[in-house]
């Protein structure tokens, strides 16, 4: 296993998300960002295991090193994870090959002091992103946001720090590509509150906008188009807002739906909305996010299409797939929605605590608890349980699916599921 030092710039940089127009550069099988390809959870995958259990269709199980909530994701034979360790104040990404869950290397990015945190975050939360060219990463380093670039042997191109940050929970959001740039949210309690877009060849900051509200939120930005240009949603602090990528510009500003938000957005290009959940102050929305409305006194009769009030989850994201709307609340009461019009479907409880958002794919949803129950249901209005299967270790992260292989990461191992006939 080759351990890398860290290049010695100061520097740190923030977040940012995921996105579609990696789906341009990505094969359907990989699962290159937090939510995949577009950052909905949902995989074009055509066969994937709907069970699993110690002596079935697990691959392999190996332990995962340091501490560590970021998900997994996948490029071709490569899974990539970050994580802490915690003693010798290191954050480390790594790469480990899929057929053998051999440790390919393990390159140390960055070390300072573990920042202060919600225990239900860790010093490695923000999921990597990849455009298949090189491995992006954001930690929280000594009060600033480092964002770093590594190619597929573990070399550490460039690294940047687009600014302080500020929170008593620590830092948890993903980045988001979009063409040459990665876009990165740093809503915080502190006074450098900013949204920000970097160069991916270099890691230099294109702009940054900063935000009149400091108030920590870890909701990552959504990428869409907005009147045929590239454009991120970013929900938090008080407001949801829409930017222009190539330039920072606001398109529209909407209040709500909570000071702090966490739960990601998910959009449904088919109906022209997107979904957000505040879970905090128990207000959802689904707008109409596709318009410049420059008058922000009109945004909310102009963008919202309609709310919900109960169950509204404040970590877990929504799941949508053709025409149906998923929700499970942090304390596992698992509601499915007309996406169009916000009619209540079901309403059931499948678990207890629930951190990992849902993935699925074809007509499967899989809802994965945090004391390791996996409940995979049918894509219907009608709550069917299909399958359930159950690793009886925590799960904070979101799973990962890839080339016919689900790859779950617990609080102390890592698995690859893959049928076994």
């Amino acid at each position: 296993m080759k351990i890398q030092k860290p290049l010695q710039s100061v520097a740190f940089i923030s977040l940012v998300i995921l996105n579609h127009s990696i789906a341009l550069v990505a094969s359907a099988d990989d699962w290159p960002a937090w939510r995949g390809k577009s950052g909905s959870g949902y995989s074009g995958e055509q066969s994937l295991p709907l069970t699993w259990g110690p002596e079935t269709n697990v691959h392999w199980k190996r332990p995962v090193p340091g501490v560590g909530y970021s998900s997994p994701i996948v490029w071709k034979d490569n899974i990539v994870l970050t994580y802490a360790d915690v003693a010798g104040q290191t954050r480390h990404v790594m790469a480990i090959d899929r057929e053998s869950g051999n440790t390919l290397w393990d390159t140390i990015v960055a070390t300072g002091p573990i920042e202060r945190m919600h225990h239900d975050n860790s010093p490695a939360s923000a999921t990597p992103i990849t455009d298949g060219s090189g491995i992006y990463v954001v930690f929280c380093i000594d009060g600033h946001l480092k964002v770093i670039s590594l190619d597929f042997a573990g070399k550490t191109l460039w690294e940047t720090t687009v600014g302080s940050f500020e929170s008593a929970h620590g830092f948890s959001t993903a980045l988001v590509l979009s063409g040459n740039r990665l876009l990165l949210s740093g809503l915080q309690d502190g006074s450098d509150a900013f949204i920000a877009s970097l160069n991916v060849k270099d890691g230099s900051v294109l702009w940054k906008i900063p935000r009149e509200k400091a108030i920590r939120s870890f909701s990552s930005p959504y990428l869409v188009e907005i009147q045929g240009s590239p454009a991120i949603i970013l929900s938090g602090a008080d407001q949801t807002i829409a930017y222009s990528c190539e330039t920072g510009k606001t398109l529209w500003t909407l209040d709500g739906p909570a000071s702090k938000t966490v739960s990601s957005i998910v959009v449904a290009e088919e109906l022209g909305l997107a979904y957000i959940s505040g879970g905090r102050d128990g207000q959802f929305y689904a707008i109409r996010y596709d318009q410049i409305v420059p008058d922000r006194e009109s945004a909310a009769d102009r963008l919202i299409a309609w709310k919900q009030t109960k169950g509204i989850p404040y970590v877990t994201s929504p799941f949508y797939h053709d025409g149906l709307l998923h929700i499970v609340s942090d304390d596992g009461i698992y509601r499915s929605y007309n996406a169009e019009t916000g009619e209540l479907y079901a309403n059931k409880r499948v678990g207890t605590k629930i951190d990992a958002s849902m993935i699925g794919w074809g007509d499967k949803v899989y809802i994965t608890d945090a004391k390791g129950k996996t409940t995979v249901i049918r894509n219907s209005a009608k709550y069917e349980v299909l399958a359930e299967s159950d690793l009886k270790e925590p799960i904070i992260a979101s799973p990962a699916m890839s080339n016919g292989d689900i790859v779950i990461r617990t609080t102390s191992h890592l698995y690859l599921i893959r049928e076994t006939n």
